[in-house]
């Protein structure tokens, strides 16, 4: 018996319908609403992300959706573990350009570290003393340029451009040091920081 026989055998056990089609594209889209029945044994309506935005389009409100226990338990943190950092009322209302910028952690490694490998320095942050901010600032130039290190952010303002970035970590801000590059319009902002297991890691 070959395909086609099988195919044969297959249409007259089960013949096919009006509605019927191989094509998921043509097969009828799941209900925006369904009803099921609840551990409870009470009816409970499922919500589809067509039908929120259906519903919020219909009474332009925006539906709250509340996570049970066991959706935040697998979650990996919590809103409120979420601490947002304060910014200042003149740096969100400042109207101008915030400039590109790239952070990278330094390390500073010697012998031991780089070819004994008898130093307790790992790739991680964590083994990193200083942080490095390069600025991004095309049309600057460096008499306008000023620069303000305090324990817990950095703030850089020009004619054209203004960035504020916070620090993950306090830094040591009389060991701060910038270096503007005329050639690429580039400010190197280098902090070291302040940590609390510092003397463990270092």
């Amino acid at each position: 018996m070959d395909y086609i026989d099988l195919k044969k055998l297959s249409e007259m056990l089960n013949p096919p319908t009006a509605n019927s089609s191989d094509s998921e594209d043509d097969l009828p889209k799941s209900s925006l609403v369904q009803l099921c029945k609840s551990k409870t044994g009470k009816d409970t309506k499922i919500l589809t992300n067509e039908s929120i935005k259906k519903i919020e389009k219909e009474n332009k409100k925006k539906i709250e959706l509340i996570e049970s226990e066991e959706e935040k338990a697998k979650n990996i943190w919590q809103e409120e573990e979420i601490v947002a950092a304060p910014e200042a009322i003149d740096v969100i209302s400042d109207t101008r350009v915030r400039p590109e910028y790239d952070v990278k952690y330094q390390q500073y490694v010697g012998t031991e570290d780089a070819f004994l490998q008898m130093g307790l320095k790992t790739p991680l942050t964590s083994s990193c003393e200083a942080m490095v901010i390069e600025v991004k600032m095309p049309g600057d130039r460096m008499p306008g340029i000023c620069t303000d290190i305090t324990d817990e952010a950095v703030d850089i303002r020009s004619p054209k451009y203004r960035l504020h970035v916070p620090f993950p970590h306090n830094v040591h801000k009389q060991m701060s040091k910038a270096l503007w590059n005329s050639s690429t319009n580039i400010l190197t902002v280098t902090v070291f920081l302040k940590r609390e297991y510092d003397d463990i890691n270092f």
